[in-house]
């Protein structure tokens, strides 16, 4: 089995992806995602930071003190298997790297593309929106319509509302 291919590569080049590719490079995780192989990113688009509050997610992520959650964050969108959506079985759980578990969903629609779902909190859903992007035979990167979280991030709990307020500005 060959996986060679770079998945930064790809992303680095993909103009949806750039929000995605400048958290990989502040959290030091570039190296890691270049020498990823027989993996599967799921890759939050530019617009999946702009909804349901995590411009201020963002912005608190990127904070030099919280960069440790930043790479926990990111590496919950990687795992250690190739996935087509066809193998994202309903009802299956995936192991990210951050060793947290995701929950497949049906989709109701067709063509049938998976939703995931934190184990942890059922009511946070991600939907892959460009399924399939092949980086080499055995690596591939599901583009999703949100950020996933692992159920543990400090913020916002813990962040009161006037410190949100300025995390946003």
């Amino acid at each position: 089995m060959s996986c060679n291919k770079n998945i930064y590569t790809v992303i680095s080049k993909d103009k949806d992806l750039s929000t995605l590719k400048t958290l990989i490079d502040l959290a030091g995780l570039k190296k890691t995602v270049k020498n990823l192989k027989c993996a599967t990113f799921f890759a939050p688009v530019n617009a999946a930071f702009l909804v349901n509050g995590n411009t201020c997610l963002a912005k608190y992520l990127v904070q030099p003190e919280n960069r440790d959650t930043l790479r926990n964050v990111l590496l919950y969108h990687i795992t250690g298997k190739p996935y087509l959506t066809t193998d994202l079985i309903p009802a299956s759980t995936i192991t990210m790297k951050n060793n947290v578990t995701l929950f497949i969903l049906a989709a109701l629609y067709y063509p049938y593309l998976p939703t995931l779902v934190d184990k942890q909190n059922a009511s946070a859903q991600w939907e892959i929106i460009v399924p399939n992007i092949s980086t080499d035979k055995y690596n591939y990167i599901q583009k999703i319509n949100g950020v996933l979280l692992p159920g543990y991030i400090p913020y916002p709990i813990g962040v009161d509302s006037e410190q949100q307020v300025a995390l946003c500005l």
